[in-house]
């Protein structure tokens, strides 16, 4: 997914809200806030929005002196959704099918995202998404697909959201590994954070080798390329990794919640025909092309 005109504002307004973080300062922000829009005049509209994210969170990161903009914003959400588990789990044990449930209930922690979004509701979230249509792939297909697999990687994405990705990792027969990313980027998790959330006990942890908030594969190890070309199903969590991924050939399930009507038009301009109909809010278990 290219990166396009309507992302430029919504780079911008992330800058506003990492500015008004790290201080109250309304001259500091100002030079914050013109030194990213500066910094977009450079971008390459033909690399994915997660790529270009990459300097302007370098950018916001020199100029507030902080290596890790998010850090207590990613403890927060660790601690949080760990306290969820054992109701998690309650939910999982009486459903029809758990294996079912826990998908959705990874794609619920999707909401998780100090990118796209501030504010959200993740109760909320959860409440629907035990019910809401899963959208792109029947669940059928998936679970035969997934039968057929010898070993899966699985993407990572934020940090709480990483409980919720245990959940779904613990219903999987197969050996897992679960890459997170090198250095930080916004609320995106590293192995600390997968750590913390025990994800060790249940798969074995890699990085992909970027500050990136997606998985763009040239920019990634050779190891984890390795291990990406082996692996017979990907399971990919969130935006980020969906747009940096939604046009790489590879046995590869999207799991992620809508929240941004470029990404929406863009899973159209994917679905042939658009059968679909993705639209801001849904729930995605969509398979690559």
């Amino acid at each position: 997914m290219q990166t396009s005109l309507d992302c430029l504002p919504c780079f911008l307004h992330q800058a506003l809200g990492v500015a008004r973080r790290i201080s109250d300062q309304p001259t500091r922000q100002q030079e914050i806030l013109l030194a990213a829009n500066r910094l977009l005049t450079d971008f390459d509209l033909d690399l994915s929005p997660p790529e270009n994210a990459i300097s302007l969170y370098r950018l916001l990161t020199e100029m507030s002196g902080c290596p890790d903009l998010f850090a207590e914003l990613k403890r927060q959400s660790n601690r949080q959704t760990l306290e969820m588990l054992p109701d998690l789990r309650l939910k999982l044990a009486t459903a029809p099918n758990p294996l079912e449930m826990a998908v959705r209930l990874a794609i619920a922690g999707n909401i998780i995202d100090y990118g796209a979004l501030v504010d959200f509701d993740l109760q909320t979230v959860i409440n629907r998404c035990q019910t809401a249509e899963l959208k792109g792939t029947t669940f059928s297909q998936f679970n035969s697909d997934l039968r057929n697999a010898r070993n899966i990687l699985y993407l990572a994405d934020n940090c709480g959201e990483l409980a919720f990705d245990r959940l779904l990792i613990e219903q999987l027969d197969q050996p897992v590994t679960v890459a997170v990313k090198e250095s930080p980027i916004l609320n995106d998790a590293l192995r600390e954070d997968a750590l913390f959330c025990r994800i060790d006990k249940v798969a074995e942890i890699i990085s992909n080798g970027t500050a990136c908030p997606g998985t763009p594969l040239g920019r990634c190890s050779k190891a984890f390329q390795q291990c990406f070309a082996e692996a017979d199903l990907i399971i990919s969590k969130g935006q980020g990794n969906f747009e940096t991924l939604s046009e790489v050939r590879a046995p590869i399930y999207f799991l992620l919640m809508v929240k941004c009507p470029t990404v929406a038009a863009h899973l159209n301009d994917l679905d042939n025909p658009p059968a679909a109909g993705f639209k801001l809010g849904d729930l995605v278990l969509k398979r690559s092309r």
